[in-house]
């Protein structure tokens, strides 16, 4: 004992032990191999919005300003970088080269290179409530954006910059669509407005729907559907100026609508997938999967196939459901 004693008193102990401090405090160690790559699809993502290219070009946008892209149809994707990080609500392009993407606080980006860079747009910004929902592509660069707080925007340069086509209101406007000169936008308290003149006016037109109305596509210049709250589906045969509701085969909540060529597809809460026929009076209710719960905001179809973003990105083939 009066051996261990002495060791610990000497200046020998003193030396390993200030050792062992300094290791630890000081020396970090170094990691072996080779840093893990950051998994495309995270914990916690969402994906809101979608834009499909006739030649199967995909993008996908959603939580903290994620950004996929696919080459092939949604068989790979590949991360690309933005350098904002606001959640991003919804995606449309023009071209292989040519998108843009609308989301939370008012941001919109913009890419003239597929995607290798994304811009910040320059955009009017409401005083009320600054979340962008929906965005459209049309012809010769135009594009339309809606929000909350009765945001409705317009772009005529390919989405780097915009001006407000309408006043600022305590009311948010979930959908927009347009044929041509043709289009319509649908909203809270199923508020619907059309236009016939590429946007320069816009009417207020009776709606049957009480519940939010959340999308709206255009099948034609005469043909359209509206879906939204608790199974509500809304055709028009007249482009708009007057709809009538019909039975949905569901009472969830219903987020977009699609067109696919020879029928309609809408999607929601739950996993459910309505297929309607081309005049939109009948639907029936499916799921890309008998097990899917979750839920999408958006449905596009290409290739005899249905995409589908929210919860998880989903596909399935259209003679399958």
């Amino acid at each position: 004992m009066q051996r261990i004693k002495r060791y610990l008193l000497s200046g020998s102990a003193v030396a390993v032990i200030g050792g062992l401090l300094y290791a630890g405090l000081f020396i970090k160690p170094k990691p072996a191999g080779k840093a893990l790559p950051q998994p495309l699809v995270e914990r916690g993502d969402a994906f809101y919005g979608m834009a499909v290219l006739p030649d199967g070009r995909m993008w996908a946008v959603g939580t903290n300003g994620k950004i996929l892209h696919s080459d092939d149809a949604g068989q790979a994707w590949r991360l690309q970088r933005a350098a904002q990080r606001a959640t991003l609500q919804d995606i449309a392009a023009w071209d292989a080269r040519r998108a843009v993407a609308v989301g939370n606080d008012g941001v919109i980006l913009a890419t003239a290179d597929g995607g290798v860079n994304w811009q910040a747009a320059r955009a009017p910004r409401s005083s009320i409530s600054n979340k962008l929902m929906r965005v459209q592509a049309g012809q010769d660069g135009r594009a339309w954006a809606v929000g909350s707080g009765g945001v409705l925007l317009r772009s005529l340069d390919y989405g780097n910059s915009w001006e407000s086509a309408a006043p600022v209101e305590d009311t948010a406007w979930n959908g927009v669509a347009f044929d041509g000169a043709r289009g319509c936008v649908v909203g809270e308290f199923g508020r619907i407005r059309v236009t016939r003149d590429a946007g320069e006016h816009w009417t207020t037109v009776t709606s049957p729907a009480r519940q939010s109305l959340m999308s709206v596509r255009m099948r034609d210049d005469g043909h359209a559907v509206a879906v939204g709250l608790r199974g509500t589906v809304l055709v028009s045969s007249d482009a708009g100026t007057s709809w009538r509701a019909v039975a949905s085969a569901t009472q969830e909540d219903l987020f977009d609508v699609a067109w696919d060529g020879s029928q309609w597809v809408a999607v929601g809460d739950k996993g459910v997938v309505l297929l309607g026929g081309s005049d939109g009076a009948a639907w029936r209710a499916t799921r890309f999967d008998a097990m899917d719960r979750g839920w999408y905001t958006r449905v596009l179809a290409h290739g005899g196939k249905y995409y589908a973003a929210g919860s998880r990105l989903a596909a399935g083939a259209a003679k399958a459901l």
